[in-house]
């Protein structure tokens, strides 16, 4: 098939967005079909020069990258949040002016949108009346108002962002129309999902937003050296946003029973890692917490395999990358159970605390920390089943897998089941023209 994928992010060096769109763009490659991927320059560098060490692999071959640019005083405005907004909606109509060309030429027979995952974001390339997949998508979810004293920032973070959300869905026309003439919507979270259908998707289905390099995966499952007359060793590891729920997670483990031996370990920084030495004084957890600031991504597998339990408690999150990576590596997960933590995380893999009042809400991490401190060969078992879990979810199984799911789903996308043709020789990489 010849497939038109709309990746604003898309950075082989770089995690989050920028890596889900690389890998999309990769692995669809991967699977036989001829890839031309809409992105910005901001990758540019790092996506060529993956291209060039791999020029004699067919799937580089496949890969036809088109770098559209937007005026320079909006590319300007992007290191300012409100200037992400207008670059992207700028990108994107520079996108489809460029869609329209390529189309001309090459007869797309597929459009897929990856990154932004946001559902607010939407797309413009639904105007090419091909047949169009999206996502997965994320967008829909918002952080709990019990829990608003763990978020710093409320008005800022939430509010804010509550009222741009549904700005754009309300009067940006793309947004509906994106989701209304889409074969198919794969969304990320149960929030996403209920957002989607209410604004018109024909066609939903839940869907694992998150995967990782088949190389990150152990052969087998790492053990931990057994807990008796240690201590419980947990892990937070993340980017200190408001919105990740660190000084939830240092409220709950200063209510865990004294007798209970354990220390948490923090890597990260970001906005607010001024403000964690005061959480963990006001804590009291001076002597039970080590904040390590951010660490290189080399020392990120090792900081998994030398813990027991991962516990991020997001407040609003689509799906953090860091579940897929503990449980690829063994660690049993401590989360609150919502968005996409609800729908992908397993419960035999995890435990996972209903999102109640601030005071029930820390109370029952606190208990469930103390629960797998007694029972050790419960956390092993949690740890087993997150490797077996995670295992299905290396790139290149979760985009074949869901190329087959979007088959079976809608009959526009049925093409995407088929056998691939005989590779053949790419085009060189294509620039939109400014």
């Amino acid at each position: 098939m010849k497939i038109l994928l709309s990746a604003y992010a898309c950075d082989p060096d770089q995690g989050s967005e920028e890596g889900n769109g690389f890998n999309w763009l990769w692995e669809t490659a991967a699977l036989g079909h001829e890839v031309w991927c809409l992105t910005t320059p901001r990758g540019r560098l790092n996506l060529e020069k993956r291209l060039t060490e791999h020029a004699t692999d067919p799937t580089a071959a496949r890969i036809h990258p088109v770098y559209v640019t937007v005026p320079p005083s909006i590319d300007y405005l992007y290191r300012w949040q409100f200037g992400v907004y207008l670059h992207y909606l700028a990108w994107q109509r520079s996108a489809w002016q460029a869609a329209q060309q390529l189309n001309a030429q090459v007869d797309f027979d597929l459009v897929h949108h990856v990154t932004y995952n946001s559902l607010q974001m939407a797309s413009w390339l639904w105007r090419l009346k091909k047949p169009l997949l999206l996502g997965p998508l994320g967008g829909g979810m918002q952080a709990p108002a019990s829990l608003r004293r763990y978020l710093p920032g409320w008005f800022k973070t939430e509010t804010m962002r509550n009222v741009i959300s549904q700005l754009l869905v309300t009067f940006d026309p793309n947004v509906r129309q994106s989701l209304r003439h889409a074969a198919l919507v794969f969304t990320a979270n149960r929030e996403t999902d209920s957002l989607a259908r209410q604004l018109g998707a024909r066609q939903t289905k839940l869907a694992m937003s998150v995967a990782l390099p088949a190389t990150f995966f152990p052969t087998q499952y790492p053990p931990r050296p057994a807990l008796a007359g240690r201590e419980l060793r947990i892990l937070w590891l993340a980017r200190l946003f408001p919105r990740k729920g660190l000084p939830l997670v240092l409220d709950a483990l200063a209510q865990v029973n004294p007798r209970v031996k354990f220390h948490l370990d923090i890597m990260g920084d970001g906005p607010v890692g001024p403000l964690v030495p005061s959480w963990i004084a006001a804590a009291n957890l001076q002597d039970r917490v080590t904040w390590h600031g951010r660490v290189p991504y080399s020392a990120v597998r090792n900081a998994y395999l030398s813990h027991d339990l991962f516990m991020l408690c997001s407040l609003r999150d689509t799906y953090a990358g860091q579940y897929m990576e503990s449980m690829a590596l063994g660690l049993p997960i401590l989360t609150l159970d919502h968005h996409g933590a609800t729908d992908f995380i397993p419960d035999a893999a995890g435990i996972k605390v209903a999102v109640e009042s601030a005071e029930a809400t820390t109370a029952a991490l606190a208990r469930a920390v103390e629960h797998l401190y007694d029972h050790p060969a419960e956390l092993e078992r949690l740890g087993r089943n997150s490797f077996t879990f995670a295992a299905q979810y290396c790139w290149p199984k979760l985009v074949a897998g869901l190329h087959q799911q979007a088959a079976a789903l809608a009959p526009e996308l049925a093409a995407l089941a088929a056998p691939c043709p005989a590779p053949t020789v790419g085009s060189p990489a294509l620039v939109a023209p400014e």
